[in-house]
């Protein structure tokens, strides 16, 4: 019979229903969003947060686009 190591986790972030933590003994994270848990390489982890901040600034960019239409449409039609 195979002896498992255990793992040694180091709480990285967390909140209400959310946290990271990382697994110094396997190099593993693992996302927990409620019920939901993902566990992750080092590698993986790090593309998984520069997709998300990649989406997230298109978020911004997005909302600021918008509200700058909105914004010069109302100027438009205050001029008239």
């Amino acid at each position: 019979m195979q002896h498992q190591t255990p793992c040694n986790k180091i709480l990285l972030a967390g909140n209400e229903g959310c946290r990271v933590t990382y697994c110094e003994t396997h190099q593993t994270t693992e996302l927990e969003i409620g019920a939901f848990s993902l566990r992750l390489d080092i590698e993986a982890f790090s593309t998984l947060n520069a997709l998300t901040n990649e989406a997230m600034a298109k978020i911004n960019t997005l909302h600021a686009s918008k509200q700058s239409y909105q914004t010069l449409m109302q100027t438009l039609m205050n001029k008239h």
